[in-house]
């Protein structure tokens, strides 16, 4: 495995390719990846909770009702019982491994840990199987950021957050982590001065609409999270060949 890095891009904001392609396909599931890596995506966000013995699986919800044809939750089941469960478009509810072995390097990917613990078994999933592409960590557990600090100290770790706080930037600067990744609902002119004078870069999250994302880029933000990474990136193609 590789860190993301920022700083190699050729100037344009990145686009995130938010639980893959759900533009297209069912959020989170291998069918949304497959067509986010056919995309050539900046790169792909999913995921990981722990199953009730420690697996990691590829869900954004506690509960797998939203994207599943049974509502299990998530923390109390077995690997073995979540492995049974199919999502709504009968694909199995994916694992970790799965999925990484799906992307396999083709892309970056940034995994984002919603459960305690999660972030240990990101790191063993990563070194047990030799992932071999760029990888950018993220949470909005601190402990988590932390673990990953300490885990995987070569890779970036982003901070997953509503807003950002005063607290939330000092824990990044103080903590080495590269990136604040906030509700764009929440960006106020002052906020994203903050941000940028802080050092940080800032990926705010979850931004649908062209003239939106070009807003944000322009006023500082580094890139987005997007239900419509391929479309926002092809209007920005657009918007450069129009000068």
């Amino acid at each position: 495995m590789k860190p993301f890095r920022f700083e190699g891009r050729t100037g344009s904001p990145i686009v995130v390719a938010h639980r893959g392609a759900p533009d297209r396909a069912l959020e989170n599931s291998l069918a949304s990846f497959t067509l986010a890596v056919a995309d050539g995506a900046d790169m792909i966000e999913f995921d990981v909770r722990l199953s009730g013995d420690g697996a990691p699986v590829v869900v954004h919800d506690a509960r797998t009702g939203r994207t599943a044809k049974e509502n299990v939750p998530v923390a109390s089941a077995t690997a073995a019982r979540l492995r049974s469960v199919r999502l709504k478009n009968g694909e199995p509810l994916p694992f970790l491994p799965d999925v990484l072995d799906l992307i396999h390097g083709k892309v970056p990917v940034n995994i984002e840990s919603k459960s305690p613990g999660a972030m240990a078994a990101v790191a063993r999933a990563l070194g047990n199987g030799g992932y071999p592409g760029a990888v950018l960590l993220s949470s909005e557990l601190r402990d988590e950021c932390l673990a990953a600090r300490s885990l995987l100290p070569n890779l970036p770790c982003g901070l997953v957050t509503r807003r950002p706080s005063a607290s939330d930037l000092a824990f990044c600067r103080r903590r080495g982590l590269p990136s604040i990744h906030p509700d764009h609902r929440t960006l106020s002119v002052l906020r994203t001065r903050k941000v940028k004078e802080a050092g940080l870069l800032l990926v705010p999250y979850t931004v649908n609409d062209a003239a939106l994302f070009f807003r944000l880029a322009d006023s500082g933000a580094d890139g987005v999270f997007s239900d419509r990474a391929e479309a926002l990136r092809a209007a920005w193609r657009e918007r450069c060949l129009g000068g």
